[in-house]
């Protein structure tokens, strides 16, 4: 039997915000940088472990999804699908730059549900968490009125063409408001979850390179607050779960209109 939402989305905030607490005390150790294996660093190895060591403790039963575990999910399991990034934002975190996150999101492995989640900062801030049909949270607490409260553009644009797509963005969003700053931060998932609370405006990932596992708990804690989450074609973003693959480029906001606005889908 699945366990509900609410219990998973504990669990997801119990698992992110530990492995959070093991990185933040690693921080600026000179191991941490070592490459273990393709684009695996000794602190991702020592943070997906930590993490799984957890689940296994909370769950007994779980199919893990990670770029370190790989894996492949079944749908006929009864057994929770975990997807996890144990750090995200790792140049920064290698850097001693306190700007990076641990997210864990699961997901019913019949249906591919995303049913809970949570992206937790590695350094100052609270675990944003989220529940399917339950709401989202900041920390403890219940976000009971989710809004639009910053004016930062968070955009992403170290990749051949994206720089010309997102200034179209860019110019197309500063027609609305003449105020919005733009950032790129160097944690897409931390910034996305920003977006779900309100903190952060408008999201743009237009590099069509994130994955399932960088955006699954994010992606559901923005819709979960009333958000939307679309694809550079102002379509709903799709998110496989029984594998490590890419969901490509990503744009979300609470205000429906701004995300329109912001793939060329509404006027400026």
């Amino acid at each position: 039997m699945m366990i509900d939402a609410e219990q998973l989305r504990r669990i997801s905030v119990k698992v992110s915000s530990e492995t959070a607490g093991l990185l933040r005390d690693l921080a600026c150790s000179e191991d941490l940088g070592r490459v273990v294996s393709g684009e695996t660093t000794v602190a991702d190895k020592r943070a997906e472990d930590y993490i799984l060591d957890l689940l296994r403790r909370e769950l007994g039963q779980v199919q893990v999804i990670s770029e370190e575990a790989g894996g492949a999910a079944s749908k006929t399991s009864d057994a929770p699908i975990a997807l996890v990034d144990p750090l995200d934002g790792s140049t920064n975190y290698l850097s001693c730059i306190t700007w990076c996150s641990v997210s864990v999101a699961f997901a019913d492995p019949r249906s591919g549900e995303i049913l809970a989640g949570s992206v937790a900062p590695v350094y100052a801030g609270m675990p944003v968490s989220f529940a399917r049909g339950k709401g989202c949270y900041h920390g403890g607490l219940k976000v009971e009125d989710p809004r639009i409260r910053g004016s930062i553009i968070s955009v992403y644009v170290d990749e051949p063409g994206a720089i010309e797509s997102v200034a179209g963005a860019i110019g197309r969003l500063k027609g609305v408001r003449r105020d919005f700053k733009v950032r790129s931060l160097g944690s897409a998932a931390l910034e996305l979850a920003y977006t779900a609370i309100g903190y952060i405006a408008v999201f743009a990932d237009l590099r069509a390179r994130l994955r399932n596992i960088d955006v699954a708990a994010a992606v559901g804690a923005v819709r979960e607050c009333g958000g939307v989450v679309t694809d550079a074609d102002g379509k709903p973003l799709r998110i496989g779960v029984w594998r490590v693959e890419r969901v490509g480029s990503v744009v979300a906001s609470l205000d429906e209109a701004l995300a329109r606005i912001a793939v060329g889908g509404g006027s400026g």
